[in-house]
């Protein structure tokens, strides 16, 4: 059984929390508030409110773990610093390795078959603050550091198709570059199980059709109205490619993406 404690128990973070102690980890999470504190106590997870721009909330207690797990997406402008502040108090705990969920959108606007040795190019701030934690993280000698990169996220109420529906469709000949949320969990969960996954990881669904068909199949089989295709000039191509992680774990994806 591992110590896990997940820094952000979210959209993302708090099913993973669940998948966790469902396996018999004994699991550590944290929030913003103490009523979500008490939700997350509520299902057995050892809950904890942090507000990271005050350091002290991140308490030895919470980071009385093996793994540490980093959820937080880049919403404050000052994202790295405050994930700067944090890491001495990660290199004085028991911490032995921590899981940063990245995103593909560190690749920018490169095309083609994009690996994790494609240079990274970012394109938003948000986005070059990411960046800047991935390194953060991977020079530290204190403790080891999976990085996953997380195409875009899908899930029980979370589809593009939702907001895609009777709106025009940019770049209709781009293809996707998905991940359920069902994967996710998986893949995460055979990692922290694993000890030799430093490094960098794409997760992303080896299944590549354009939007414009995905998206118009996924409106057609909801019964929503279809979205409204744009004739914008044929995009090049990027495909995130998710092949070092499948290789790594022998992983078959759960999730096929498709409703039929």
């Amino acid at each position: 059984m591992n110590k896990i404690a997940i820094l952000g128990c979210g959209w993302l973070g708090f099913p993973l929390a669940i998948h966790l102690l469902e396996s018999g980890d004994d699991v550590l999470g944290s929030c913003t508030s103490l009523e979500k504190e008490k939700a997350l106590a509520t299902s057995g997870i050892q809950a904890f409110t942090i507000d990271l721009e005050n350091t002290e909330t991140l308490t030895e207690d919470f980071l009385n773990a093996d793994e540490l797990i980093i959820t937080i997406p880049p919403k404050a402008k000052n994202y790295t610093e405050l994930l700067k502040k944090i890491i001495p108090k990660i290199e004085a705990s028991t911490i032995k390795r921590v899981t940063y969920t990245s995103s593909i959108s560190v690749y920018g606007n490169a095309t083609g078959i994009v690996t994790e040795k494609t240079i990274t190019n970012p394109l938003r701030e948000s986005v070059q603050q990411i960046v800047a934690v991935e390194q953060l993280l991977l020079n530290n000698s204190h403790f080891k550091t999976t990085i996953i990169r997380l195409g875009g996220l899908i899930g029980p109420n979370r589809h593009p198709a939702y907001h895609l529906s009777n709106k025009v469709l940019k770049s209709p000949d781009e293809i996707i570059n998905l991940i359920h949320l069902e994967d996710c969990i998986n893949i995460i969960y055979l990692l922290l199980k694993s000890d030799n996954t430093q490094g960098i990881y794409n997760l992303v669904h080896p299944y590549h059709p354009t939007k414009g068909d995905y998206y118009t199949k996924y409106c057609a089989d909801l019964k929503l109205p279809l979205p409204i295709i744009n004739n914008s000039p044929i995009a090049l191509a990027k495909e995130i490619s998710s092949k070092k992680i499948i290789s790594l774990l022998n992983y078959e994806f759960k999730n096929n993406l498709i409703l039929s």
